[in-house]
């Protein structure tokens, strides 16, 4: 027999050796990957469990920022509010339809979605029709100029003004924020402080019903995710 030549029961063995090493090698990646996917998984479910949630735009307020039924992921991990931060609160004495579908009574109380405008200590003053700019003023510093859309790092649909022929000057009071929607035409906010208690209206926010900040979006409307900028994106 040829020193060089192996016996052929040898020749089996450590092809049979070999298969056990590389199925005991795809098991163990199997069990890796599992793992990892687990792992991930439950990083997940935390994450949207205590620090992010998913919100429904109802209406179209904050156009054209965002349009109605936009899906919005918000946080409120170590959140405190900032000047334009667009955020999600609850407001007491706004209309329900859902609450009161079910027959809750009274049927009042709805998370909507504004735009943080003025911080506790800012003075915010919006002129009359008659006399205004529709330029909303933060600490006398104009937000934009007269007859342009965009203030500071966001569009707004229309100037700004108060209902009638109203004007406002409010300093915000500690734990309050002072909120406005883009769409300045058709947005119930803080400009209506003196009905700030009554049902029907938002007025100036408590900080504690911030449920957070929203800094993503999904468009709603399907129609427009053949443009994955328009369908998806970072919002401020």
């Amino acid at each position: 027999m040829d020193n060089n030549q192996l016996p052929e029961n040898i020749e089996h063995f450590e092809h049979d050796e070999s298969k056990q090493r590389k199925t005991g090698w795809l098991i163990r990646d199997v069990f890796e990957w599992g793992e990892t996917l687990i792992s991930a998984l439950i990083i997940i479910v935390v994450i949207f469990t205590f620090a992010v949630r998913v919100t429904s735009v109802d209406g179209g307020s904050m156009m054209p920022t965002l349009q109605n039924k936009d899906q919005m992921l918000v946080t409120n991990f170590f959140y405190t509010p900032k000047h334009y931060d667009i955020i999600v609160i609850y407001a007491p004495n706004l209309l329900s339809d859902e609450k009161a579908q079910k027959g809750i009574d009274p049927p009042y109380g709805k998370d909507i979605i504004k735009r943080v405008i003025g911080l506790e200590g800012d003075t915010i003053k919006i002129g009359t029709h008659a006399d205004g700019d529709g330029i909303v003023y933060l600490n006398d510093e104009p937000l934009s100029i007269e007859g342009d859309l965009f203030e500071q790092v966001h569009y707004i649909n229309s100037p700004t003004y108060v209902n009638g022929n109203q004007s406002l000057e409010i300093t915000v009071p500690e734990g309050h924020v002072f909120v406005l929607g883009d769409n300045r035409g058709n947005s119930v906010d803080s400009r209506y402080i003196d009905m700030t208690t009554r049902q029907g209206a938002v007025g100036l926010v408590d900080v504690n019903h911030i449920a957070g900040k929203a800094f993503f979006r999904i468009a709603g409307d399907k129609e427009v995710w053949g443009s994955l900028w328009r369908a998806f994106g970072f919002v401020h």
